[in-house]
């Protein structure tokens, strides 16, 4: 079976520990200039966001099958507040991409996935999945058994046992996933080119080696998970379903947030990890870093992603219209964030904020 082009791009960024109030210096380098490196920031890139401007961009890479973003802004905000808003995932709601939403406890309790329900499409497809041959993304062991328990339910109550047994799959593979890691994440086997979760995961975060450069143990730790946490790492689970172009997404997603220091400033480091999605998704691995130093304050995005297409990537034209969509969801998502971000003093200010102004 031919694997299902995504016709949209993908873009895109336990209960949490008190991070300390004054967390104590680290030695390391200058975050940004590493941050910068990342975007591969051109000299009028520099220039607009000294001048308190937004750049907004997708970097090419040598993979034809991820897609790099890139996003940063000076920001009139601190670190409580960033860190409120990256632990609040359930405020996503007022986001008009996101349809259902909710935080997972430790461990999972049923009602932390009472509002997670499947489409009637999406529940379609699962009563007639086959090994290889399946429009959602699953494992072999669910391919095989989830449609059998699906067929024994009356027609009528078809889609609501279809979202209760999704539920019950996302809860068992959330606690063996905080239990055992990465070890623990699916291989796909829906369709003719089986993919592993953990591999390609790995390689997503072997990519991302400023993450290494800024904090080395929050990089070990996000490979050995749940093994070598970092004194200032809080952790949380989330999962939500969003429209993406034509079609609804659901995703398991794993946050990890640092607080802390270095010689430039404060640093405060949020990573997710997609440990699921329903479709389009291959893995993907995001990056929220606030950096305070003498030039300001900054809030860069940085995501990976690699997408369910065929082997040999996206062709040329597909990419050029993959980097336009996926800028113009990273346009409004840090549009929201500054909205969200901003400092009580500075939101009072008339004309306080800067417009995102996007680059190619």
């Amino acid at each position: 079976m031919k694997r299902t082009l995504p016709l949209l791009a993908l873009a895109l960024l336990s209960a949490p520990r008190t991070s300390p109030a004054d967390p104590q210096p680290s030695p390391g380098p200058d975050p940004l200039p590493i941050l910068w490196g990342v975007g591969r920031l051109t000299p009028a890139e520099s220039r607009l966001l000294a001048r308190g401007g937004a750049v907004v961009k997708t970097v090419e890479t040598d993979d034809r099958s991820e897609i790099l973003t890139f996003a940063a802004v000076k920001v009139s905000t601190t670190a409580a507040r960033v860190l409120d808003r990256f632990r609040d995932v359930e405020g996503r709601r007022g986001e008009p991409w996101t349809r259902q939403i909710g935080r997972l406890a430790n461990p999972p309790a049923a009602a932390d996935f009472t509002g997670l329900t499947l489409d009637a499409g999406d529940a379609q497809f699962l009563a007639s999945c086959r090994l290889h041959r399946c429009e959602l993304r699953l494992p072999a062991e669910a391919i095989e058994k989830l449609p059998r328990d699906l067929a024994a339910a009356p027609p009528a109550t078809r889609q609501d046992r279809a979202s209760a047994l999704f539920r019950e799959l996302l809860a068992r593979y959330t606690e063996s996933y905080r239990a055992r890691g990465n070890a623990a994440l699916f291989y796909y086997e829906n369709n003719d080119d089986p993919v592993g979760i953990p591999a390609s995961l790995a390689t997503l975060l072997a990519r991302s080696q400023f993450l290494n450069a800024l904090a080395p143990d929050l990089y070990a730790y996000l490979a050995r998970y749940p093994e070598g946490k970092p004194a200032d790492v809080e952790d949380l689970t989330y999962w939500v379903k969003e429209r993406f172009w034509l079609r609804d997404v659901l995703s398991l997603n794993h946050i990890t947030l640092s607080d802390r220091r270095t010689g430039a400033g404060r640093l405060v480091l949020v990573v997710s990890k997609q440990l699921y999605a329903t479709r389009y998704y291959e893995s993907s691995l995001g990056v929220a870093a606030y950096v305070e130093g003498p030039a300001g304050v900054y809030l860069v995005l940085a995501n990976r992603t690699r997408a369910d297409i065929r082997p040999s990537g996206f062709t040329r034209v597909e990419r050029m219209l993959l980097n336009y969509l996926v800028r113009r969801r990273l346009e409004a998502r840090v549009a929201s964030l500054q909205a969200q971000l901003r400092a009580p003093s500075a939101a009072k200010g008339a004309g306080a904020g800067t417009a995102v102004r996007p680059t190619s």
